[in-house]
């Protein structure tokens, strides 16, 4: 008799990719979201010299992956009792970049799927849908009002939060 795995999702951008070094974090949450009466929005780059300082910003080069959490990730891999997924919120103008990433760091076999936004919807909107539609057991994520919005609309889901400082996971 075989046991159900456990579904673990991922979010890409400081879970398994570190962030920009050369951009100051007040700036990157600037860039990332909006302000509108407390309302979780986040920000669609519009014009394509915005895309294009994205795209070059993501250039694997610029973007090393957290050992920490890229050693837990590889061995649960190993293990029998997991399934990884990577659901990331990044807009599809990023999809080839996210691509070439995985390519370039040999980390792509450690998951059972990767989805991106192509759609370019809310990112909050497009993880929940996402972690509703694979049945995720556990989430992991670094941005704070993302989780609190999950906690609220998905029941039955382990969410995980890792801080800014610290870069392991941390039960939320």
């Amino acid at each position: 008799m075989s046991k159900k795995k456990i579904k673990v999702g991922f979010d890409l951008d400081g879970v398994i990719i570190g962030k920009p070094f050369f951009i100051p974090q007040f700036l990157m949450e600037r860039l990332v979201r909006s302000k509108k009466d407390h309302e979780l929005i986040y920000r669609y780059p519009k014009t394509k010299f915005e895309q294009w300082i994205r795209v070059v910003s993501h250039y694997p080069v610029f973007r090393p992956p957290i050992r920490e959490n890229i050693e837990l990730i590889k061995e649960l891999s190993g293990s029998n009792k997991y399934k990884l997924y990577v659901v990331s919120s990044r807009y599809g103008f990023l999809d080839k970049r996210t691509k070439e990433w995985f390519k370039f760091y040999k980390l792509g076999r450690f998951f059972k799927s990767i989805y991106i936004n192509t759609k370019n919807e809310q990112p909050h909107i497009f993880k929940e849908r996402m972690i509703s539609k694979l049945h995720l057991n556990t989430f992991i994520d670094d941005d704070k009002p993302l989780l609190n919005y999950l906690k609220k609309t998905i029941k039955n889901i382990d969410l995980l939060y890792i801080t800014e400082h610290r870069k392991h996971f941390k039960k939320k």
